[in-house]
């Protein structure tokens, strides 16, 4: 019962999260495509995916590429990596791995 309670405080929250990541995602791209003067900094970060499932591993992927401004270009089977395309890798490449591990990995871990 308890395991249950925790699966839906966490879905809901993170739903909540993503929803918001995607609404202001969409917001950030269709300022700097509309700007004269963009505001991205385009990069490749390899995003580590330790003891995930093949399953989880695709669902971190798909919702990743699914929020504008990233794109899902590689699973490395061998190094445990996920490489992303991002339009924005600011204010580091490590935050930026970092926010994916707290908003994305852990909840994905509960939930699938």
């Amino acid at each position: 019962m308890i395991d249950r309670i925790v699966w839906l405080i966490t879905l809901i929250k993170f739903a909540g999260f993503y929803l918001g990541e995607v609404i202001v995602s969409n917001f950030r791209v269709a300022r700097d495509v509309l700007s004269p003067r963009p505001a991205i900094s385009p990069g490749i970060v390899a995003v580590p995916l330790g003891d995930l499932t093949d399953r989880q591993i695709w669902f971190l992927a798909t919702l990743l590429t699914m929020t504008p401004g990233t794109l899902s270009l590689e699973v490395d089977e061998v190094a445990r990596k996920l490489y992303l395309h991002c339009l924005y890798t600011q204010p580091s490449p490590t935050e930026l791995r970092e926010m994916i591990e707290v908003n994305y990995v852990r909840p994905l871990c509960v939930l699938v």
